[in-house]
């Protein structure tokens, strides 16, 4: 069956990856595809501006994680890498490192290398050396044994990224009570969310083994970098195990 709201997505796409850029003057670049134009797209249920690259789909967040990753990945040894619910182009960053043997998971089949459920993984102990899950914990129920299954996996020495929105709120706030889709987007902000993180979400980090480190990456960019490539001030939770 034809989705008109679908073509129409698309053809305004392809309109802002090849014509837009001949019409503006460049202020912005995507560091994954390298699209240039004035500004990037409008994206989120309510909707952000300047966030969404129309030729490979990157937000700011992952944005700020390419710029980041470039600075803390190593190339001189051989790493194991588990990726959970896969944005495409963090896995062509990742699989750009030819010492990077590369594993995406998701619970849903299909979308990535292997099925997994966070809270019930079925990989040994100490198995990754690098672990990178954005935007996954708000979603699982039982997020506190979904942190205890990544302590669990990551090597001793390695490292975690655990990246989940979070509000300017003291304690995180979840019901469970709460099932209908679209009042979790009236409570939480989107549909397929259970909870808003706040502060505390480093101790709920480290609760479940993990020595933790808040780092201000942003804070670190020059005015002209966050311009060019249309960054939000987000904090990044490295996680380690020592």
């Amino acid at each position: 069956m034809w989705n008109y709201s679908k073509y129409v997505r698309k053809m305004s796409d392809l309109y802002y990856i090849y014509i837009y850029p001949l019409l503006s003057k460049n202020k912005i670049e995507c560091p994954f595809c390298g699209w240039k134009a004035k500004i990037f797209l409008p994206f989120g249920v309510k909707p952000r501006k300047n966030a969404r690259c129309p030729k490979c789909g990157s937000l700011e967040r992952h944005r700020l994680y390419y710029l980041y990753l470039k600075e803390i990945l190593p190339k001189d040894k051989q790493l194991k890498v588990i990726h959970f619910a896969p944005e495409k182009i963090i896995t062509s960053l990742l699989k750009s490192y030819s010492n990077i043997e590369y594993l995406s998971v998701d619970i849903e089949t299909h979308r990535a290398m292997k099925t997994e459920d966070i809270t019930r993984l079925t990989f040994s102990d100490n198995s990754f050396d690098i672990i990178f899950c954005s935007h996954v914990l708000e979603h699982v129920e039982n997020d506190r044994k979904a942190m205890q299954e990544l302590f669990r996996i990551l090597k001793p020495g390695g490292f975690a990224i655990l990246q989940v929105p979070i509000k300017n709120i003291e304690k995180t706030f979840e019901d469970f009570t709460v099932k209908d889709p679209k009042e979790r987007e009236k409570v939480f902000g989107q549909s397929d969310h259970v909870r808003i993180y706040g502060k505390d979400y480093l101790n709920r980090l480290e609760q479940s083994g993990f020595k933790v480190r808040c780092d201000n990456f942003f804070e670190s960019l020059d005015k002209n970098v966050i311009n060019k490539y249309g960054l939000k001030r987000e904090n990044i939770y490295f996680c380690y195990k020592e």
